[in-house]
């Protein structure tokens, strides 16, 4: 146990972002993140359960059951906008857990097809609000050089979700393949409960989020949760840090010039990370994966659907490894280096899978589908729950976190309804290219305008959008540690 003279807000923050790694840490992260799997299973698992189901849906309703959980997440994202700055972190983690707990056994014992939907929208209320808090959640306590690695946590256990809904709908469905149509499909929405109850359970002996704690004087839960942490604090310094709260809170905090900086930078990434064309290799790789009959051919509908979905696994596994990549190395290469040269793989990408098309090459549209996955993954898909969390304020950051969640799934949801037209009006080819300009756009947004935060202080980066004009936000790290070195040289 760390003893330490703790008399101000700066020195516990300090000391915070100056700690090693350890077995609580990876604990903690996980269970924040659970959520982060349970929308990769979730989003997965439709697609293997909707054939074998007894409901069939048309018009809006065909609609709503494909992104019935995006708009359900865009209201979770809400309330986690009017909750997580005023009642905490935690709390919310631990209600997500419990509405998803009820809603995965509803699922299972749902009686009509107006009830399966109803539960999937509360699914996605509750990993819309988990999405919204989660990354936030853990950029409060996670030190400075490990901040991405522990973030992207989020991101990677959707990969993993998804991977892991695949290798368990099809061994349930190859085991006992007769009550597909009865049982199966029920339990494979039911045993999302599972790491739900694990989640549910568990976050309530997680720690509260230190920088929430400090910013909203709940001083003997900071007492204490800090102890976990590995800092013991004395009643003696609290009451500095109490008074210098004080002091700080005579200006009420506003919606300041730098904030929105923050949020149009968020924002835009998240927007593109959405629209650049992310659904084409999940929705088309599992029809030209079964084209090249890897996997072989069958007239069992049953056995039809396991093939789909082992094909569906073989992009999920290059998905789970790309995303490791950006695991290990975000807070070693950045944020910054790691998207630009993403967005140029995912560039090239696109323009061999749309020339693939027009020529029929199967073999090529396939090595473009699984180039582009994992050009997202290690640079694109998990960044952006990272940076809606490190850009702002302590005192904002759940309701911008919350706002950036909103963005990404509304975003997600206009590319769920778009995509039809575009590939009725102008095929696949001609979408895959449509795919490549926004790529081009997005580049130049990230060469132009991302700032790099790898081992900067979320307080520095903070600063960092206060102090240094939009323009120059690409090279916001050096301005900020050159003035860093002028202070301590006085």
């Amino acid at each position: 146990m760390a003893g330490g003279n703790y008399n101000s807000i700066e020195e516990v923050l300090r000391v915070l972002d100056s700690k090693k790694v350890n077995r609580f840490y990876w604990i903690i992260t996980i269970l924040a993140a659970i959520g982060g799997f349970l929308f990769g299973y979730d989003t997965a698992v439709i697609g293997t359960v909707a054939p074998l189901t007894p409901y069939h849906y048309s018009g809006l309703l065909y609609g709503y059951e494909v992104a019935s959980a995006s708009l359900g997440a865009a209201i979770g994202a809400l309330i986690a906008y009017f909750y997580t700055d005023r009642y905490g972190r935690k709390s919310l983690l631990i209600i997500d857990a419990g509405i998803y707990t009820g809603a995965a056994i509803l699922s299972a014992l749902t009686i009509n097809g107006l009830m399966l939907l109803i539960m999937r929208t509360i699914i996605g209320i509750a990993i819309g609000a988990d999405s919204a808090v989660a990354t936030a959640y853990i950029t409060e306590y996670a030190p400075k050089d490990k901040r991405g690695t522990l973030a992207i946590m989020q991101q990677w256990m959707i990969t993993i979700g998804i991977l892991g809904s695949y290798l368990i709908g099809s061994f349930v469905l190859f085991i006992s393949p007769s009550l597909a149509y009865t049982i199966d499909w029920r339990l494979l929405l039911g045993l999302a409960a599972i790491p739900a109850v694990v989640g549910l359970l568990f976050r309530f002996l997680m720690p509260e989020s230190p920088r929430w704690m400090i910013y909203n004087g709940k001083f003997e839960r900071l007492k204490k949760d800090l102890m976990k942490f590995g800092m013991e604090i004395s009643d003696s310094d609290l009451k500095n840090i109490r008074n210098e709260l004080i002091n700080e809170k005579k200006e009420t905090y506003r919606l300041s010039k730098a904030t929105k900086k923050a949020l149009l930078i968020v924002g835009l990434w998240l927007v593109f990370q959405q629209i650049t064309g992310i659904n084409v290799p999940f929705y088309y790789g599992p029809t030209v994966l079964s084209k090249l009959h890897i996997f072989g051919t069958t007239s069992n509908p049953v056995y039809s659907i396991i093939e789909s979905v082992l094909e569906s696994t073989v992009l999920a596994a290059i998905n789970v490894a790309a995303t490791y990549i950006a695991f290990r190395y975000i807070d070693r290469i950045g944020r910054r280096t790691l998207g630009i040269s993403a967005y140029i793989g995912m560039l090239i990408s696109d323009l061999i899978g749309g020339i693939s098309v027009l020529t029929n090459f199967l073999f090529g549209v396939l090595i473009a589908f699984a180039g582009f996955i994992i050009f997202f993954a290690y640079g694109v898909g998990g960044t952006g729950w990272l940076i809606q969390a490190e850009y702002f304020d302590t005192r904002v950051r759940g309701r911008m976190a919350a706002i950036g969640a909103i963005i990404d799934w509304l975003a997600n949801f206009a590319l769920i309804e778009v995509f039809p037209v575009m590939l009725s009006t102008i095929g696949l080819s001609g979408s895959m290219f449509v795919f490549s300009a926004l790529d081009v756009i997005a580049l130049a947004f990230v060469i132009l305008f991302l700032p790099e935060t790898k081992g900067m202080s979320l307080e520095e980066v903070v600063r960092m959008f206060e102090t240094v004009p939009l323009g120059k936000l690409r090279h916001g790290k050096e301005i900020i540690a050159k003035e860093n070195k002028e202070v301590k040289a006085k």
